[in-house]
């Protein structure tokens, strides 16, 4: 009974490392996990210094813009978005943001960013008759439309 008993606890490491699954040591699996995220986060700095220019911007403002911009997964939200913003012109920045941060949305967001681009007065896009709108997009179309 104990032969059966010891062999298991001596094959569960080695079968734990055979997994693939990391380190079974979870004080060395969270320094992977931090380091990770370290080298995500120096990559998303070095992709806004080259944008801007600069290394001096407020990165927790660019890293919280794009939580809230994560939330936008659909082009037609984007539309609205960047129509009511009326700067395409820094959307280069909210997509380095989202391709760092929810790389899944950014195929929308250029979906809009075209659409927003390509049109004659983007306005229209978010103006004009049968345009369905979120409550809260609809108030602030209602505000940017009425003074156009």
């Amino acid at each position: 009974m104990r032969a059966p008993a010891l062999l298991t606890l001596l094959l569960l490491p080695a079968l734990a490392a055979c997994s693939g699954g990391g380190s079974a040591d979870p004080v060395d699996r969270a320094r992977e996990v931090s380091s990770q995220q370290d080298a995500a986060t120096a990559d998303w700095r070095a992709a806004v210094e080259d944008e801007l220019g600069t290394d001096t911007y407020d990165f927790a403002s660019l890293q919280a813009a794009a939580g809230v911009d994560c939330q936008r997964t659909d082009a037609a939200a984007w539309t609205v978005h960047l129509a009511l913003s009326g700067d395409t012109a820094t959307s280069t920045l909210t997509r380095i943001g989202l391709e760092h941060a929810c790389a899944d949305v950014v195929t929308a967001f250029d979906e809009a960013r075209e659409r927003v681009r390509s049109a004659a007065d983007p306005l229209d896009l978010v103006c004009g008759p049968g345009v369905e709108l979120s409550a809260e997009d609809r108030l602030q179309a209602d505000l940017v439309c009425a003074n156009r």
